[in-house]
Formats: structure tokens, C-alpha cells, sequence
């Protein structure tokens, strides 16, 4: 059982560590000077061994060993969270965890507090799970992937606090709509005759799937996990033991995190598309299995078998705008990328029945 778990492994790449006594440099030595002063307020023991590990952009993550066994440090960045959504999300892996879904144990200070700050700094400490990555050659780990997924999905309901209620939509037209216009002020696209074209035709896509959103009948919705990709669960064999980061946990319609796991599990790799976040269009094959296996825990109901195809868009649409205008202020392939970005919507479009049979299927609805 989890509880029985003293190890966990979160996911990252360690570009730097410290090992034995920690000596070294002025900048180690300073590192481990605030190490051992967070961990002062921990019942851990002394500090060990630390590896600073590469997972995100924004907050800063140690995988530490002490004298009481490994653990997974996070140094939250103020400036990306409120108080009261980050102790909600505490309270939603204590929610999963008394239902005995894998998510990490928080490990409290010594006054009891999940989150600690000092000097205006938050840190939290996970116990690490102890095992493997996900391996994208593996159509058991994509099984128990969809699975675990399902599960998620089960094990959430009954959690519906207002604070991750009132976070607001993604993914919905007026937010692509909002990404196209940034967009083009900050590439100057009105002045450029091509670019500007594709723009018109990609406000007008967003216009037509606008009007779909709207045809939306009622959708099943959820405190969504809101980060469910390869490098958040750790594998044993073939079972997943960690599910992790819950920091973008918000409610929204299940189908939404649905067609993120499909975007993400049945994209192609390597990819083809080089200007945008994404590599390609989706595979069929991944695709149908991710369904049929989220499917024997889960059943889809008709409105969320029509919303796909155009959640599958949305989603393409908002992110790949969103990351074009946050990373390029002058780019030297913006006509491709735009290219690639209309012809994902085209994809989608054009392959919305097989979706929708798919979904139907899956299994019971």
C-alpha cells in the first residue's frame, strides 16, 4: 500500500549535486547553508546529499538524502501562487491519498505546516517514490497511463472546494482569441501582408469553433490534475506508484484533461513540426488505446464524445499561440509556425468523426 511506500522518486534530470561532507565552493557552500536551514525546521535529520534536479522553469527542485532516508525538496517561485490555492492542493493529495491514489506524501514540519517560508521563500518536502520513468515504447505503460488517469478521475469526485472553482476556463475560444491578438501586436502581423492573412484565417477558425463551443451540451466536470504527462509518473514494471505535481489542479470539464492525456500520449515521436510546442499530428493506434483503457474506469457520455475533437483543437490552438508569442519577440520562421498551428486546426477539423467514433467505441456511454 502507499502508506507502506518510505521512498519517493520524483521526476528530473540532476545537473548539479553535492555528496558526503557537501565541501566546495562559495556557491555550494552557500546552497547548503540554506539546504540545512529549511531542513532545521523538519524532523529529516542532517543533511547528507543533495541533487539539484531539472523540472520546470520556474520553481527550483532538490532531491535531498538525510540521515532519515531520501526526500524531494521544491522551492516554490511567490510570484506563481496564492496561499490559499496552494494549501488547497495540499488538501486535494490528502484527499487522493485517504482514497489510496498514489500521490506524494507532503512531509510537515516540525509544527505541522505543509508549506514553510523563510525569508520569503516556500518550500514543501515530499517523501520520494522510489522507481522508474514512463517509457513511450511501452503500450503497458500507456494502458496503465489512461488507467491510472480513470482512476484519478474516480478518486476525485466528492473534492469540489470554491477556491479551485473560481480559477476560470482554458482552452475556450475567447482565450485563443486573446493568444491570436497578442500575438500579432507583438509580432507586428498587420504590416506583414502573408502573416497577416493566416491570421484572418485563423481568427476565423476560432469563430467557427467558437459556435461549436456553444453547442455544447452540459459537461461532466472536475478538480483536473491539470499536468497529467510522462514526467509526472514514476513506474514500478508496468504500475504506476507516483502520480506527482499537482500545482495546475483547477476544475474544469473532464474532457479537457482527457484530450490533453490524448494530445500528449498520441503525439508522434520523433516529431515533424519544428516552428510550434507541438511535434504533429495524433497516431490513431495510441490514440485508440488511451480511450479504451481510461474507458474501463470511466464512461463517456455523448456531450463529451461530440466536445473532443473540438477540446483536441482548442487546445492545439491555445498553447501553440500562447507559447509562439511568450518565446519568439522576433521570429525568423513565424509564417511556418503559423502554418503548422492552421494546419493542426485543419487535422482536427478533418478528423473529427473518427474521433468521435472512437470515443463512442471505447466503451459504454
Amino acid at each position: 500500500m502507499l502508506s507502506e511506500r518510505k521512498h519517493v522518486r520524483l521526476g528530473g534530470v540532476p545537473n548539479r549535486s553535492f555528496s558526503g561532507t557537501l565541501a566546495g565552493s562559495m556557491g555550494r557552500n552557500l546552497v547548503k547553508g540554506k539546504l540545512e536551514q529549511v531542513l532545521r525546521h523538519y524532523p529529516l535529520g542532517q543533511l547528507i546529499g543533495a541533487q539539484r534536479v531539472e523540472k520546470g522553469f520556474a520553481n527550483e527542485h532538490w532531491m535531498l538524502t538525510t540521515a532519515r532516508g531520501r526526500f524531494f525538496l521544491k522551492r516554490r517561485d511567490p510570484g506563481l501562487g496564492h496561499l490559499h490555492i496552494i494549501r488547497t492542493q495540499y488538501r486535494l493529495i490528502d484527499h487522493l491519498r485517504r482514497v489510496a491514489f498514489p500521490a506524494p506524501r507532503i512531509v510537515p514540519t516540525t509544527e505541522g505546516h505543509s508549506l514553510f517560508i523563510l525569508h520569503g521563500a516556500w518550500y514543501e518536502i515530499q517523501e520520494y517514490i522510489d522507481g522508474g520513468p514512463y517509457d513511450h515504447h511501452r503500450p503497458t505503460h500507456l494502458e496503465e497511463a489512461a488507467i491510472t488517469l480513470g482512476r484519478y478521475h474516480r478518486d476525485v469526485l466528492g473534492f469540489a472546494p470554491q477556491v479551485l472553482r473560481s480559477l476560470g476556463d482554458l482552452y475556450t475560444p475567447p482565450i485563443i482569441r486573446s493568444h491570436l491578438a497578442k500575438l500579432m501586436d507583438w509580432w507586428g502581423i498587420d504590416r506583414d501582408p502573408e502573416p497577416a492573412e493566416m491570421a484572418a484565417r485563423l481568427n476565423t477558425e476560432i469563430a467557427d469553433l467558437a459556435a461549436r463551443f456553444a453547442a455544447h451540451g452540459a459537461l461532466h466536470q472536475l478538480v483536473i490534475h491539470g499536468d497529467y504527462y510522462a514526467g509526472n509518473l514514476i513506474f514500478e514494471g508496468d504500475r504506476i506508484v507516483g502520480v506527482v505535481d499537482y500545482d495546475k489542479a483547477r476544475w474544469q470539464p473532464r474532457i479537457a484533461e482527457l484530450a490533453e492525456a490524448l494530445i500528449y500520449f498520441a503525439s508522434p515521436r520523433p516529431g515533424y513540426m519544428k516552428r510550434i510546442v507541438y511535434p504533429g499530428v495524433l497516431n490513431w493506434e495510441p490514440f485508440s488505446l488511451l480511450l479504451e483503457s481510461y474507458c474501463q474506469l470511466q464512461s463517456l457520455d455523448a456531450n463529451e464524445i461530440q466536445a473532443l475533437p473540438d477540446y483536441v483543437e482548442g487546445i492545439w490552438l491555445s498553447m501553440s499561440l500562447r507559447r509562439l508569442w511568450e518565446r519568439e519577440s522576433h521570429p525568423d520562421h513565424g509564417v511556418e509556425a503559423l502554418a503548422e498551428v492552421l494546419s493542426l486546426a485543419d487535422w482536427a477539423k478533418a478528423n473529427a468523426d473518427q474521433m468521435i467514433e472512437l470515443g463512442c467505441a471505447a466503451g459504454p456511454n
